[in-house]
């Protein structure tokens, strides 16, 4: 729409920059569907096709390779136990520094057949997990090596994928962003490690436990920092990667259970490290985006001494944000992304709809530094017909009076 690309709108509203209308962006992740009458796409250029069709903005992005060592041993077994209901699916990784056990119920809703990824909410809750990858220090020990640099292989088969991205964005004025989970799924390659690229807070509750998490804060504070210091070192890894390979727009940090955290705790646990992980972002000529999509009110002021740049997530009904305090306390220097609620705004009325998405235009989009979306996501029973009122709404609100 108009004479500037989806890339320059974006990147406009990132930097507060004049523009006519708050761009619509609305995040599908991997799990998202345009409509439950077209299904999945087949990859992630059907998905921009589709969404800028819409007259929606989009971006196209990679996953950075994360390799287990060629010195580990990963063993899977399955067990029928007396007394589970279920089967127990047992998966070890011998390492030279030790090894690493995880254990898990495979529920009926588990959706990883029989194997156990390491990143995977499906392993956090407790009544799943029967024992979690990384309980002591000697569990830290066995982490530290678990994986290695890329070999030219892996380098080879990314490359590639990062010059067929470079080419469709350039192609169709797209912005790239990274980590987000964007990019084509890893290859079904059990050396390849399926995850997101830069993490802290989550990679740590897909690794211990929520409740695990909190009680090493507390009785153990020199191993939760030894431990957070190993999840960064993968993350800078994945940033530097990142920059070798000729950077991107956006990286992106998924930080959805970083807000389990007190504010007293992220303090000292998360915030000096995301920091850096901000540092090396802007370094590498990217723009970083933090995500978290619930409980942010106690962290504004955190989040603006981050020095991040896009905050994505600010939801008003389940995510608790009040919008005008968001806008007044970090509206200056932080592009603020969402706006809408999803799951309870987009499945209710019309009308409901209409008011949410004025009053999320009203309030954030003065100055710039707002790209409005449904947070979190649109899921299979999300009311199309209530996805299209938010669009025919924005443009009604941006004076883009064109038919969809």
């Amino acid at each position: 729409m108009g004479s500037h690309s989806s890339k320059e709108r974006l990147l406009k509203a990132i930097n507060h920059s004049t523009i006519d209308f708050p761009p619509f962006y609305q995040k599908f992740w991997q799990r998202g569907y345009l409509s439950t009458r077209e299904g999945r796409w087949r990859d992630q250029f059907e998905r921009v096709k589709r969404t800028t069709k819409l007259g929606l903005e989009d971006a196209v992005g990679y996953e950075i390779p994360r390799v287990f060592s060629t010195q580990v041993k990963i063993i899977r077994r399955k067990e029928i136990v007396p007394g589970e209901s279920r089967p127990i699916m047992v998966q070890e990784y011998v390492t030279p520094n030790g090894t690493l056990k995880q254990i898990v119920r495979q529920t009926a809703d588990w959706p990883h057949g029989d194997n156990v990824p390491i990143f995977t909410d499906y392993v956090v809750p407790r009544n799943r997990s029967m024992k979690y990858l990384v309980e002591d220090k000697n569990d830290l020990e066995a982490l530290s090596c678990l994986f290695s640099t890329p070999g030219k292989e892996y380098l080879r088969k990314f490359e590639a994928q990062v010059n067929q991205v470079r080419r469709f964005a350039e192609e169709n004025g797209l912005l790239i962003e990274c980590g987000g989970s964007l990019g084509p799924e890893a290859p079904g390659d059990p050396e390849w490690v399926d995850g997101n690229s830069v993490f802290l807070g989550d990679a740590l509750h897909w690794l211990c436990g929520i409740e695990n998490s909190v009680k090493m804060a507390y009785r153990s504070p020199d191993l939760m920092h030894r431990l957070l210091d190993v999840i960064l070192g993968w993350s800078l890894a994945s940033i530097d990667l990142i920059s070798r390979f000729g950077g991107c727009d956006v990286i992106v940090h998924r930080g959805w259970y970083e807000s389990f955290w007190s504010p007293k705790l992220y303090r000292t646990f998360l915030l000096p490290r995301i920091k850096t992980e901000v540092e090396h972002v802007h370094r590498a000529g990217a723009k970083f985006c933090y995500v978290m999509s619930s409980n942010i009110m106690p962290f504004l002021d955190l989040f603006k001494e981050l020095g991040i740049d896009i905050l994505y997530g600010v939801d008003p009904v389940q995510g608790g944000a009040n919008l005008a305090k968001v806008k007044q306390t970090i509206g200056d220097h932080i592009c603020i992304w969402g706006g809408v609620n999803s799951a309870v705004t987009l499945t209710g009325g019309n009308e409901g709809v209409e008011k949410a998405v004025e009053e999320a235009v009203r309030v954030l989009a003065p100055g710039g530094g707002f790209i409005l979306a449904a947070i979190d996501q649109l899921f299979e029973d999300t009311k199309w017909e209530n996805f299209l009122t938010m669009i025919q709404t924005w443009r009604k609100l941006s004076g883009l009076l064109d038919a969809i």
